[in-house]
């Protein structure tokens, strides 16, 4: 009876084990923070693919196929996904710029370990009064999973009064008031 039961506790270890360490294999998750202050729009976006989608993510920024990624191909694709992004702000279209990246290697990116990093920002002018936000993921919906979220304002003057999500979390309608 005695074996029994550490062979039962063991397989329940071991499948715990498994299932803390399983990821999804055939996605590209795309995790995206927004953070808000009285003159811009930051935001961050991790991007991790999957084990069995790594290859064509690489290929997409391995643009010469040298098996590794230049600096050129990375700032060409970071400037891809946030030009793949729309903000808006009260109505008005703005433009990310890029900040910074940081890329992974590809046996990273295979071993689906390696997350993509993508720092930009949009300026705005704000005014005191409500304000509404509009954001969308565009990039790789064919085979994109995403998460969206806003950041808490590192300032009193922002009060965040409205969060909505859209089902797949490609995109969030924020309401704001900036005293």
């Amino acid at each position: 009876m005695r074996q029994k039961t550490l062979f039962a506790i063991a397989g329940v270890l071991l499948i715990l084990a498994r299932s803390a360490s399983a990821h999804r294999l055939d996605e590209y998750l795309q995790a995206t923070r927004l953070s808000l202050s009285p003159n811009e729009v930051g935001i961050e976006i991790d991007l991790t693919p999957g084990v069995d989608v790594a290859p064509l993510i690489f290929a997409l920024i391995n643009t010469d196929h040298d098996g590794r990624i230049s600096p050129l191909e990375a700032e060409r694709y970071a400037n891809q996904v946030m030009r793949e992004t729309a903000l808006d702000i009260d109505g008005h279209r703005s433009q990310f710029i890029v900040l910074k990246y940081e890329f992974p290697s590809f046996q990273e990116m295979s071993a689906g370990e390696g997350t993509i990093r993508i720092y930009a920002r949009a300026i705005w002018q704000g005014s005191a009064g409500a304000h509404h936000l509009v954001y969308q993921n565009n990039h790789k919906t064919d085979f994109g999973v995403y998460l969206v979220n806003a950041l808490r304002p590192g300032t009193p003057a922002i009060e965040i009064t409205e969060q909505r999500r859209d089902p797949f979390q490609r995109g969030m309608n924020l309401a704001f008031v900036l005293r």
